[in-house]
């Protein structure tokens, strides 16, 4: 049953593995004098117990520890969340502005004169745009978020990506352009929705 147990990993979790360890071995010692075909031997048992209350008094002693470990792992997570809220904040509005800059391309290219340039600026714009979205989910990735969150921006990343052809698609015409860039200021708040954390 315990044939691949790996001791030295085992041993990396602290004294959390150090007692596990502890209170197995004293499993194995506690059946191995039950299988023996003589009477169980007084002193033999009378050990065992004396390392069963060390065992507890270890577990005792790594609950103690743990405790205010496992606040300071609490406090820790907060300011990786707060520190992650921020910066995502940060890049959130970066994407805004990159949309009104998208808008503004649009709207000072009525007729689509230049359509190279505008494209190029565009272009520009959109890679700034997933260096953006791809910066969110590391933050994401580094403050341990849930995998549904992870799961949330790649597709909204999706779905910009959609509209982003449209806007780089030379033969859609302005209003449709204009329509795609919308549906981009709404993917927006939702991505702010999901890349800034609202737990307490």
């Amino acid at each position: 049953m315990f044939e691949n147990l790996d001791v030295i990993k085992i041993l990396g979790y602290g004294i959390s593995g150090f007692s596990f360890l502890l209170v197995l071995l004293t499993f194995f010692l506690l059946r191995a004098e039950q299988n023996k075909d003589q009477e169980p031997r007084p002193l033999i048992i009378k050990m065992i117990w004396r390392f069963m209350l060390m065992t507890i008094f270890m577990v005792i002693l790594n609950g103690f520890i743990s405790l205010p470990l496992f606040n300071q792992n609490i406090k820790l997570q907060e300011s990786v969340t707060e520190l992650s809220n921020s910066n995502n904040e940060e890049i959130t509005k970066e994407i805004a502005q990159n949309s009104n800059q998208i808008e503004d391309l649009i709207e000072t290219n009525p007729n689509q004169t230049n359509e190279d340039s505008l494209r190029n600026a565009m272009q520009d714009i959109i890679d700034k745009q997933n260096k953006a979205l791809d910066s969110i989910k590391a933050t994401l990735t580094i403050a341990n978020s849930t995998p549904e969150r992870i799961t949330k921006i790649e597709n909204l990343k999706k779905e910009m990506a959609v509209n982003y052809q449209v806007l780089l698609n030379p033969n859609v015409d302005r209003n449709t352009k204009i329509s795609a860039n919308q549906n981009l200021k709404t993917l927006n708040l939702d991505l702010k929705k999901v890349a800034i954390s609202t737990r307490k």
